[in-house]
């Protein structure tokens, strides 16, 4: 999967430059795009993950922080191992996982499917290649919508409305576009899921877990 830097030089060809730093755009600048991006795209394709979880015995709950970059819980598994699948209802208050059974008094060990936040870095990607020019698409226009906003910024004045506001207009638009591309693979994901009901972002209200 592509790395960070190979990221980054896919955007600066999508903004029309070809050398970092050109045009006010640098390398950290592109990169805090980049990674606005991949948070912004994860709320509505995130990665599906399963971890398992150690609980101590007579404990019925876990707490999110021990899940990885996570974002929604689908799923709690146990027994684990089984077929077909013994889901357990949880209810989820914040960052607890509540599970609806009576655990053993041994630890034991249950098996969560969850949402993930995909992560971009200088090792490489959770992005699928289905979607890396989904990724690269929106920090270019991330990138383009903070560059025309400090070009207008730095040229407006009481006398003249710069012409650098039709840049701003392009750039939103083209951001518009970008959201709304989102919003549509959204629906694609929440058909195919294999877990009902689909999960939430954390820290919502109680909901309960599949039975």
């Amino acid at each position: 999967m592509p790395t960070l830097a190979e990221f980054r030089t896919r955007v600066l060809w999508a903004v029309g430059v070809t050398v970092s730093a050109e045009r006010g755009l640098t390398d950290a600048n592109i990169d805090e795009h980049i990674r606005r991006a991949v948070e912004e795209f994860s709320l509505h394709v995130p990665a599906e993950v399963s971890a398992d979880i150690l609980i101590a015995g007579g404990s019925r709950a876990f707490a999110t922080t021990a899940l990885t970059r996570p974002i929604g819980v689908g799923a709690v598994e146990y027994p684990i191992g089984q077929w077909p699948r013994d889901l357990v209802d949880f209810d989820r208050w914040g960052s607890a996982v509540t599970l609806d059974h009576a655990p053993p008094p041994s630890a034991y060990t249950v098996r969560v499917y969850y949402t993930q936040q995909h992560l971009v870095d200088g090792s490489g990607s959770t992005i699928t290649p289905a979607h890396e020019n989904v990724l690269v698409e929106g920090a270019a226009a991330l990138a383009i919508l903070a560059r025309a906003m400090g070009a207008a910024n730095a040229a407006e004045s009481a006398a003249a409305t710069p012409q650098t506001y039709q840049h701003l207009r392009v750039a939103q638009t083209r951001l518009d576009r970008w959201r709304a591309l989102l919003a549509r693979l959204s629906g694609q994901v929440g058909r195919r899921t294999l877990y009902a009901p689909a999960s939430t972002p954390l820290g919502h209200d109680i909901v309960r877990g599949p039975s």
